[in-house]
């Protein structure tokens, strides 16, 4: 009980690694300042909790060509800022790293997450509700950015969001293609196509758990995955659990899920951010329409099982054509028979239709973290097995993803190699579940 008093105290003051602190904009000009208070002093420099520092641009190397605002992130937007010490993060460094609480983070805990089958009807009603409750509740701490045009700060909205939607946000934002003069190009991504898949999609399921856990001041809140490597179909595609689907692909009325909408739902203008509705309601709704994908299947256990044979984290080009690669076969560029394909995890957003089949949006779908937690599941199966550690990670040159890149887009820096250890490391495991 002791222990689950302190964090929450923890809890109750703190934040994330998230860009758009309501603490720090909208600011006159920027780039500008980002080291919000904690306890009466920046950064919490009074408790030795961090320090104000400048943003080094080159957290990441300079790229080939001149990239949109996401260049060099965050220093577009905030060229001075909290950095922590070694047990504290967030943009005010008032938070515990992943795994650490107390109220100096030297204690230790570990949730686990479970398959979504393996828990009773009444747990699975309090799960569902609970990721509706906070898809629903505006977070207090962070705003979105809306923008008309990338380049001129003047056109700049900040809006409020949801704790769900300002997670989701962040994945729109990393995918989106990059702008170059009037064109988009979408070669760089900072979460798929590189080395960098597992360790960006593992930071980001990190960042969705901890929002949960503040928005229910419950830190043994778990995320859950879905194991679909021994399913015919989706089989949990149904009303009992997140929603059956018409031919249109909408949502069944009869799950709480048919009221779900999207953040950003509209990807295709070419130099702007998140063009959407002030209005929640009029914004499009998530939708899905699984094995309607004309010549797709999905993936199953043979997938899974190949790819955790495979000892090589990546290959040179550290691209989707990186042959003999796990990573390459994980994140589901080639299949198991290490030919140019869609496996794995790509094959199953292919396999889901609808928002999931849309990068940029595909997490406004709740089947996302599930599908990405079991994903991670795997990601986690084959560093036990291999003795993977940071050291381990390749000498990769692709622009994001190289091992002391800092994880874009996220006001902290958080190398993509700390990613590459066992998952108790930040505090979670998963349970048995058709293991590996």
């Amino acid at each position: 009980m002791f222990l689950l008093s302190v964090f929450l105290l923890s809890l109750s003051t703190t934040s994330t690694a998230f860009m758009f602190p309501k603490d720090c904009v909208p600011q006159p000009h920027l780039p500008g300042t980002c080291c919000p208070s904690y306890k009466g002093s920046p950064c919490g420099s009074a408790l030795n909790r961090g320090s104000c520092l400048p943003v080094q641009r080159s957290r990441t190397e300079t790229p080939t060509v001149l990239l949109d605002d996401r260049d060099r992130c965050p220093s577009f937007y905030f060229n001075v800022s909290c950095v922590c010490k070694d047990k504290f993060m967030g943009p005010d460094c008032g938070q515990c790293k992943f795994g650490r609480v107390g109220e100096n983070c030297d204690q230790f805990i570990t949730v686990v997450r479970r398959e979504i089958r393996q828990f009773s009807v009444v747990e699975r009603i309090q799960f569902f509700a609970k990721i509706n409750y906070c898809k629903k509740l505006i977070d207090p701490r962070y705003y979105i950015l809306r923008t008309g045009d990338r380049f001129q700060s003047y056109t700049y909205k900040f809006i409020d969001a949801s704790y769900y939607d300002c997670w989701c946000y962040y994945h729109y934002y990393a995918t989106k293609p990059f702008l170059q003069g009037n064109s988009e190009f979408g070669f760089l991504n900072y979460a798929h196509g590189s080395t960098g898949f597992g360790s960006w999609h593992r930071f980001f399921l990190l960042l969705l758990e901890r929002q949960m856990q503040l928005c229910l001041k419950d830190p043994t809140f778990a995320l859950a995955f879905y194991d679909w490597q021994d399913d015919p179909d989706c089989a949990i595609c149904g009303d009992d659990m997140i929603g059956g689907n018409d031919k249109q692909g909408r949502i069944s009325k009869y799950s709480i899920f048919s009221t779900w909408r999207t953040v950003c739902g509209t990807t295709d203008y070419r130099g702007t951010y998140c063009l959407m509705s002030d209005c929640i309601c009029e914004r499009t709704k998530v939708f899905r329409r699984p094995g309607m994908a004309l010549g797709f299947g999905k993936p199953n256990r043979l997938d899974v099982q190949h790819c955790l044979t495979i000892p090589n984290i990546d290959t040179p080009p550290y691209d989707p054509s990186s042959s003999n690669s796990s990573r390459c076969c994980i994140e589901g560029w080639r299949d198991r028979n290490d030919q140019r394909g869609t496996s794995l995890h790509n094959l199953w957003h292919v396999y889901m239709g609808g928002t999931m089949s849309v990068v940029p949006i595909a997490c406004n779908d709740l089947m996302f973290f599930l599908h990405h937690c079991f994903i991670d599941k795997i990601f986690d199966a084959h560093i036990r097995r291999w003795g993977i550690t940071p050291a381990s990670y390749p000498n990769v040159q692709v622009y994001g993803h190289r091992a002391y890149d800092c994880m874009c887009p996220f006001l902290e820096c958080w190398y993509h190699r700390t990613m590459f250890t066992q998952s108790t490391t930040f505090g979670y495991r998963y349970d048995i579940y058709n293991n590996f």
